[in-house]
């Protein structure tokens, strides 16, 4: 079995998955001794066949803002800013976004379950204070 790998940017921790069962792994290096089985569907894990992330520089669609960039450095790597919240838009961006669409008509969350409903969440609180305040 190989692992899927997730990374919720480029610079947070990688997370591993069994591809089978979907149990979360332990990275290859975080033990002394390497986990060889996953412990709930016994399957092989093959951690040298994972594939890891490949990010590239990303601006926001709508605004441009940059979200992820590459740092020059000795070694070069990728870096998200606090902009970034795993989507094309930046999080202004996605807040306005999230507010105006009907969320099961959306094509960036997946409703029910959306990872950013917290985000529409605190746009629609921030669209009723703005509301009272201008009354």
């Amino acid at each position: 079995m190989i692992p899927k790998i997730t990374q919720d940017a480029p610079n947070i921790v990688q997370r591993y998955w069994c591809s089978t069962c979907g149990r979360s792994l332990p990275a290859p290096d975080q033990h002394d001794d390497q986990w060889r089985f996953c412990p709930r569907c016994g399957e092989l894990i093959e951690y040298e066949k994972a594939e890891p992330i490949q990010w590239r520089e990303q601006n926001c669609e709508k605004c441009g803002r940059p979200l992820i960039q590459l740092v020059q450095d000795r070694r070069p790597f990728f870096r998200a800013n606090n902009e970034y919240v795993g989507a094309s838009l930046c999080r202004d961006c996605l807040e306005e976004h999230c507010v105006q669409t009907n969320c099961l008509q959306c094509d960036l969350g997946n409703w029910p379950g959306c990872r950013y409903a917290d985000i529409k969440r605190q746009g629609l609180q921030k669209a009723k204070e703005g509301g009272e305040d201008g009354v």
